[in-house]
């Protein structure tokens, strides 16, 4: 790798964005990349990420914060052009960019705006002023879907992108991360080169207050009552690091589907609470027949308060019987990591996280 070239990060402290520097530093699938690590931070971003992250690693608390390698800016990703002048004097050789900044909402609300798609606007407004010679994005498995009746088993993969989902159906995050995904595709269509991620649920580990913790969070404070025997695809950390680096770095298009499995979410829940060391119990919902019963009451959906745990959204959420197709992830970096090894590992961690050890 020459040394001249630069790999750009939006969202450099956040969950994913931290384990992306673990794996561009050597740590993880890839060989080490040798050239200067450009990261991106807020002005209001906390540290503290990057520190469990290099506790998870077993290196010191400042690894990330002061490794030579990396160069940390900080920087308002609101404004793309004026971010592109503000970098001109750190860019040196050729540059790309992994966009991996994100706001996730586990609740999958339906109304409001996410800030997802201006973000990735603004990204790609900021690659092409500073000629970037390639864009990755970090998207979800949320843009993917088809029409089969809520009650079927289907397997999704790379074609099954849907960015014309009923739309009521849909939770801001998911409308979010499908607009973004079609801001790439057309930079693409005008000459960017770029690659397309697709993770799952990303488990791993972090402050326990922040979004991508949400379920450890709630199996620890023991404030997750039910479960279900809906499906979700469902990644490790580390995995999707992995793949983003690779197909980055080999320029690959995809889109690239990062899923290691597809557990039911009571197997996922009860096995979270295992490896967080904790004995939960949950009540079970089965589709059979919950899911008719939340259908009949539907016209609850528009009740203040109540009203998003009766909407369509919340149903997809609860009982999809969806799984997807990691096949195009694993071909980059060989098996993914077994799920029972994941939760051992990351609840371990968490445990130790929530607890204040």
């Amino acid at each position: 790798m020459d040394s001249m070239q630069s790999i750009l990060l939006t969202g450099a402290t956040g969950q994913l964005g931290s384990f992306l520097l673990a794996e561009l530093l050597g740590c993880g699938r890839n060989p080490a990349f040798e050239g200067k690590i450009i990261a991106l931070k807020r002005s209001t971003s906390s540290n503290e990420q990057l520190q469990i992250t290099a506790r998870f690693f077993q290196k010191p608390g400042s690894w990330l914060e002061s490794h030579p390698q990396i160069q940390w800016i900080t920087v308002d990703l609101s404004d793309g052009i004026a971010l592109a002048d503000q970098l001109s004097s750190h860019v040196e050789g050729e540059i790309t960019v992994i966009h991996a900044a994100a706001v996730i909402d586990i609740n999958q609300g339906t109304s409001g705006n996410n800030p997802n798609v201006h973000l990735a606007q603004e990204a790609l407004l900021m690659a092409e002023a500073i000629e970037a010679k390639h864009f990755t994005q970090v998207s979800s498995i949320a843009v993917m879907g088809n029409s089969a009746p809520l009650e079927e088993v289907t397997e999704l993969g790379p074609n099954d992108f849907q960015p014309n989902k009923n739309k009521e159906a849909l939770g801001t995050y998911a409308k979010s991360k499908i607009q973004s995904e079609l801001e790439v595709w057309r930079a693409h269509e005008e000459g960017l080169s770029v690659s397309i991620i697709r993770p799952g649920v990303i488990l791993g580990v972090g402050p326990i207050d922040q979004a991508p913790q949400e379920l450890w969070k709630r199996i620890w404070a023991n404030k997750l009552p039910v479960s279900t025997d809906g499906r979700s695809g469902v990644v490790d950390v580390r995995d999707v690091a992995g793949i983003v680096v690779h197909a980055h770095l080999g320029r690959i298009l995809g889109p690239i589907i990062a899923v290691g499995s597809n557990p039911e979410f009571d197997t996922l829940l009860r096995g979270m609470a295992s490896g967080l060391g904790l004995k939960r119990s949950f009540y079970k919902l089965n589709r059979n027949p919950w899911l008719n019963r939340m259908r009949r009451l539907d016209f609850l959906k528009s009740f203040p308060f109540i009203g998003r745990f009766f909407s369509a959204s919340t149903r997809i959420m609860l009982f999809s019987r969806n799984t997807y197709d990691g096949s195009t992830g694993s071909a980059l970096i060989g098996e993914y990591t077994p799920l029972d090894r994941t939760l051992s590992s990351m609840g371990s961690m968490m445990g130790e996280v929530a607890s204040g050890q």
